[in-house]
């Protein structure tokens, strides 16, 4: 047998290479699925706690449960229930369903489902809930390549309804930021007052009664909101919830645009302050939705828009005349829409026009309450300006 005689007649040398190579072999192919990269949807993902479902339906519990704490150290609960980096959660009810109903009861007071119920008034929130709703913009921030948000997104949501239960809080830390020389991750009301009496930088209208989040940074909080808003039904619910509180602010101010309180000397400042939030957080959302069609996250902008005018709850307009009174922060999502955003390609293209949003409403409140055209006149600019420089943003 010639084959038989050649490898007999082998060297040791050479079978003891041969051998050595089988082993490189059998050796790379185990290490090599350990040492290479996942690659994208390759990842296992896992559910969502079995604690989650008692939170989800117990909102003082899920709080102090998930509650970091002052110094915002004790971030391992609210790290097992959303798993940010390594192994994401799944889609789905026992994964994103499940944290994010879990999240929504720890941060707003409610239960997700209560969340969505107009005939259950919101609370005003807890310190908590508030460091609840701080750590979790902390912890979904960064990605797992340390750069932009990469949460599942399941959770869009549910995150949704927590910005929208902060919808004040939020709008301030996606354009101004927070005041540099606050240490903690909430404030009160009364903590946030100048010192001079000339206002308060948390909110315009405090009621003394309110705890405000207020969210790490700035642009980890506009990550987030510019993932979230990737998806129509999110979309829907902050820019419902960004409409409602442009109505609840304009319709508080004097016949001569001012805050109350606020001297003729004082000027316009406070207003434009206020009102270019409202026109750059928009133009935030209008941005990240065409992101989101950029990036394949959704179909197209009229696909998008049309799904934006099935979820939306409608139009808002301020009152005709000053109204007075300061209800809690909490719940300026829970305004009720004036009418219906109407139905039809036309009906969605109008709705996901924010200058026409913006401007119909400031235009007819300039119109019923009289206000100077001067005025009117600065303040329209301010909104414009900023609105246009948003979108120019990457």
């Amino acid at each position: 047998m010639p084959a038989l005689d050649r490898i007999r007649g082998a060297s040791r040398r050479t079978l003891y290479l041969v051998a050595a190579g089988v082993l490189v072999l059998a050796v790379v192919a185990v290490l090599v699925p350990v040492l290479l990269p996942e690659r994208d949807g390759a990842s296992e993902c896992r559910k969502a706690p079995v604690s989650a479902r008692a939170l989800a339906r117990d909102p003082a519990r899920a709080a102090a449960a998930l509650d970091p704490g002052e110094t915002v150290e004790r971030t391992g609960p609210l790290k097992r229930l959303l798993r940010p980096g390594g192994h994401p959660l799944c889609e789905g009810p026992d994964g994103t369903d499940l944290a994010g109903r879990a999240l929504v009861a720890a941060t707003t007071g409610r239960t997700a489902e209560e969340a969505g119920d107009d005939d259950i008034p919101a609370r005003p929130h807890t310190e908590r809930a508030a460091r609840v709703a701080h750590a979790t913009v902390l912890l979904l921030g960064r990605g797992r390549d340390q750069y932009l948000p990469d949460f599942p997104l399941g959770l869009n949501r549910y995150l949704a309804l927590m910005f929208a239960a902060y919808i004040q809080d939020t709008t301030r830390a996606t354009t101004h930021g927070t005041a540099n020389d606050w240490e903690y991750p909430t404030v009160t009301d009364d903590e946030a007052e100048y010192e001079d009496g000339g206002g308060n930088w948390a909110t315009p209208f405090p009621n003394g009664h309110d705890v405000h989040a207020l969210f790490p940074q700035y642009e980890p909080v506009r990550g987030v909101i510019g993932r979230v808003a990737a998806d129509p039904r999110a979309f829907a619910t902050l820019y419902d919830a960004e409409r409602a509180r442009y109505a609840f602010y304009l319709e508080r101010l004097t016949d001569a645009a001012q805050e109350p309180g606020k001297r003729a000397r004082d000027g316009l400042t406070a207003t434009e302050s206020e009102l270019e939030q409202t026109a750059a957080f928009v133009a935030l959302l209008m941005a990240s939705r065409t992101k989101a069609v950029h990036e394949g996250l959704a179909p197209s902008l009229a696909g998008f828009d049309r799904a934006v005018l099935r979820h939306t709850r409608g139009l808002y307009r301020p009152a005709g005349h000053r109204v007075r009174s300061r209800p809690s922060a909490a719940t300026l999502a829970q305004r009720r829409p004036d009418r219906t955003a109407g139905t039809g390609e036309k009906a969605a293209r109008r709705l996901m026009d924010g200058r026409i949003q913006l401007f119909t409403v400031f235009d007819a409140w300039v119109k019923e309450r009289g206000v100077p055209a001067g005025s009117a006149e600065q303040l329209r600019v301010a909104m414009d300006s900023r609105y246009v420089r948003e979108l120019r943003l990457p």
